[in-house]
């Protein structure tokens, strides 16, 4: 079982009531892969257990900011400068903040999914209705009540929720992030993956319990010549798909 830092805390929140959506073609929710929902189970302790919950993600485009450019088959996402992609316009853009949100749908089940990353990255998640343009306030990952995120400074972690930031001291750097999402239970992880192969294993940096009464959408904010990198389920986890 992995030792967690001395900065794991909980932070306790309340969102206001999700708004209504409307179904979106390309969501992707792996509906016939995800078992039954079984509440009031222990959390996972160590990386074998959170690898029961694992989520293959993909990047979607039509929500990318257009400073931002997606390869690897939609599983890379990278910002050079201020240049532009040359995409078309769409109302699930992004229209200032450089994000990109994933395709996978999370609701009444239990994910998990790790991300490597170079740079500044924000690595979170939003309700599917939370606002992306102009008009519709800050849409930046953790600057709204509507999402959440976790973030390298430089010298520290931060977790970021509702415009406000948070360290996490005494934690070192590790450029791979493992997030773990409970929608019904209300809890958002995020933790540090260290070691190599088939030694890796993960240390907690933050747990978010709030209530979650919406679909939400795995993303990412990327910083100027920053990227990151949905991984895929390691060899010794794999399993049939």
């Amino acid at each position: 079982m992995p030792a967690r830092p001395n900065s794991a805390v909980i932070l306790s929140q309340t969102n206001k009531q999700g708004k209504k959506i409307k179904p979106n073609k390309n969501e992707k929710t792996n509906a016939e892969k995800v078992p039954v929902y079984v509440p009031n189970i222990p959390e996972p302790t160590n990386r074998a257990e959170l690898m029961k919950y694992w989520m293959n993600l993909s990047l979607d485009d039509k929500t990318a900011n257009k400073m931002l450019w997606i390869s690897d088959n939609g599983s890379k996402v990278c910002r050079r400068t201020e240049e532009i992609c040359p995409v078309l316009d769409r109302p699930e853009r992004y229209e200032y903040s450089p994000q990109v949100l994933c395709k996978e749908v999370i609701w009444d089940m239990r994910a998990y999914w790790e991300v490597e990353f170079s740079g500044w990255v924000v690595i979170g998640a939003t309700y599917i209705g939370a606002g992306r343009r102009a008009n519709t306030g800050p849409s930046g990952l953790g600057e709204n009540e509507e999402s959440w995120g976790l973030c390298w400074s430089g010298t520290h972690y931060q977790i970021w929720y509702n415009g406000i930031d948070k360290d996490i001291n005494n934690v070192p750097y590790c450029s791979t992030i493992g997030v773990y999402l409970d929608q019904p239970a209300g809890i958002i992880s995020f933790y540090a993956v260290t070691g190599e192969g088939a030694e890796r294993e993960v240390e907690l940096l933050y747990k978010v319990k709030s209530t979650l009464d919406n679909k939400i959408l795995p993303g990412f904010w990327v910083g100027i010549q920053s990227s990151c990198k949905l991984l895929k389920r390691p060899n010794e986890f794999a399993e049939n798909d």
